[in-house]
């Protein structure tokens, strides 16, 4: 095992910064940024920024002059296509099943993160903590409306905080330390059952968007048949909801009317300077770069790996990537115990996958293997977990023989009459299901066989979510999140079978972890929480971990201003505008 040193996030991600701006691959403003975005102090930073020298000027991955002051004044109009590598996901914070770019441009948050990852307001005005971390205040503009024109001022706001608290499928579970919202004057006001460090992280994410509570229960509210999120959407972000069709697209327009964000990193305070924009379902992975390049789209959200060095050598586009809060896992349903109900069995399948492999081969080297829940990049990262699920086929030989799986005479695994064969759900887009094909061979190669079963994203979740047998033995799926330790608390903790925990896992070591964790007030509690989750992760393993993959965003060097960074999932869009 290596030291923990050497896989700091913050000295690698500096370390990778500086090598790629020595080596040319990234623009001095895009090296900055970086370096902020690793949680380095402005101070820090600079000092970096002036030991490496060049100038203010730098020249980005195709050597096009970067937009460290755009040039000209931003010019009003024009559609920007957007290449997504996802199907859609309807626009409701509350029932969705994810969130997509789009949720950017129709809703705000009632907070945000900037640049240093350091929380600042966004539709708040302002906000504040009390000094026993038990109430958090937040300052709401007087007279501000949703797209509808219906008001929301800080009972509305209240309203639908403490709605998505107790109604969304993510909400109850990852808020147990919040005690409830309520209102006073123009201030929303959140209580507390105990001082908890992971207070606002839910508050910056899209299932904590600021809908219009009276228009969500208009249309539907929580019902199956609600119209909510799919024929309208009322939020307070600068663009509204104008189309959404599954597998095609989604449209959202310039709503003229937007008061502006108190975002301070946002400089356009007014209305968007685009008049619409167009996020086009593009799940083939081979024909993102292509839409780019022929110029039918002017923005991408994940190209293909495999194209990266074309897309970096031509000079009419710009690269951008970073780390990113995501990770491939297997489910393994607990309710089919003839194959996944003993941790031996788990550990056998665990040590014949090849992680660094995949991530060679799938990701071109764009992103790291995961042995635990974490990717490398967060800031609480265990290095201690890659003592655990290392690649050796001859112990995941052993682990399943000391289980009692005996080959067969075709060489498939048997235990008490049972064939180690079974169904394996993935959803329909290109990279996962190398992944999902990756996985089945090396399974294949210790005597499991994995049949998979390609689905698109809305059949994915109804076979992966069922109770007891009903959901799929197997399923892979892809998280992205901005706090991991948010998300994959609920993906484990007992309390959420059989959704979002696909596993069905009952583990009390990992329930534990997260009660700790749920008491932390303090980064030195929370980062002894979160190390003891992840240990106990990659030990009983509720979920094979697999890799994790860098964010890669490119877009037409016309773009303005178009500017992902570490902290957010997908960039923000009042500030955008084009050059052409």
């Amino acid at each position: 095992m290596e030291s923990s040193a050497n896989h700091d996030p913050v000295v690698n991600g500096a370390t990778n910064l500086v090598a790629n701006y020595q080596s040319g691959k990234i623009s001095r403003r895009q090296f900055g940024k970086g370096l902020l975005a690793l949680g380095l102090s402005t101070g820090a930073a600079s000092a970096i920024l002036a030991a490496c020298g060049g100038s203010d000027s730098g020249t980005s991955d195709a050597g096009e002059t970067t937009d460290t002051v755009a040039s000209g004044e931003p010019k009003v109009g024009g559609q920007l296509r957007e290449g997504y590598n996802r199907d859609v996901s309807k626009h409701d914070p509350i029932t969705t099943n994810w969130y997509d770019p789009a949720f950017s441009c129709i809703y705000e948050t009632i907070v945000t993160d900037d640049y240093d990852g350091n929380t600042v307001p966004q539709f708040a005005s302002d906000w504040s903590v009390s000094e026993d971390g038990m109430t958090y205040t937040f300052t709401i503009p007087e007279g501000r409306v949703s797209h509808s024109g219906g008001a929301m001022g800080a009972q509305q706001v209240a309203e639908i905080l403490q709605t998505i608290k107790d109604t969304s499928f993510i909400g109850g579970v990852s808020t147990v330390p919040m005690e409830g919202y309520s209102v006073e004057g123009n201030t929303v006001v959140l209580k507390m059952k105990n001082a908890w460090l992971g207070a606002l992280n839910p508050h910056k994410t899209g299932y904590w968007a600021l809908a219009n509570i009276d228009t969500w229960k208009a249309a539907g509210g929580a019902d199956p048949s609600s119209t909510y999120g799919t024929e309208s959407a009322d939020g307070t972000g600068p663009f509204t909801h104008t189309e959404w069709v599954p597998g095609s697209h989604t449209l959202v327009t310039r709503w003229d009317a937007y008061p502006g964000s108190n975002t301070p990193y946002i400089t356009n305070k007014g209305a968007a300077y685009l008049d619409s924009v167009r996020w086009s379902v593009i799940t083939e992975a081979g024909q993102r770069a292509t839409q780019l390049e022929s110029g039918e789209l002017d923005t991408l959200i994940g190209p293909s790996f495999a194209d990266l060095e074309r897309l970096r050598g031509n000079p009419d586009l710009t690269v951008i990537q970073h780390p990113e809060w995501s990770g491939y896992h297997l489910t393994m349903n607990r309710d089919y115990p003839e194959f996944f109900g003993d941790q031996l069995t788990r550990q056998g399948l665990s040590h014949a996958l090849n992680r660094q492999g995949m991530v060679d081969a799938i990701l071109f080297g764009n992103g790291d293997p995961t042995y635990g829940p974490f990717p490398k990049t967060d800031r609480q990262y265990e290095p201690k977990v890659e003592e655990y699920n290392q690649y050796d086929v001859e112990l995941a030989k052993s682990k399943l023989a000391e289980a009692g799986w005996v080959a067969g005479a075709d060489g498939v695994l048997e235990r008490d009459g049972t064939r180690f064969e079974f169904d394996y759900v993935v959803e329909d887009t290109t990279e996962q299901k190398q992944v999902a094909e990756a996985v089945a061979q090396q399974f294949k190669e210790v005597g499991v066989i994995a049949n998979l079963k390609v689905v698109d994203r809305s059949v994915w979740f109804e076979q992966a979510s069922g109770e007891g047998r009903k959901a799929a033995p197997m399923a892979l799926f892809f998280w992205l999140w901005p706090v991991p330790l948010d998300i994959l608390v609920i993906f484990g903790s007992s309390e959420t079978i059989p959704v979002p925990n696909f596993s069905h896992a009952v583990e009390p070591t990992i329930d534990a972890a997260i009660d700790e964790w749920r008491l932390a007030g303090t980064e030195e509690a929370s980062v002894v929480a979160s190390s003891k989750f992840q240990l106990e992760w990659a030990d009983k393993l509720p979920y094979l971990p697999l890799m994790n993959q860098y964010a890669t965003f490119v877009h037409q060097n016309y773009v303005k201003n178009w500017q992902p960074f570490v902290w957010n999932l997908y960039p923000v869009y009042n500030d955008v505008w084009m050059d052409k």
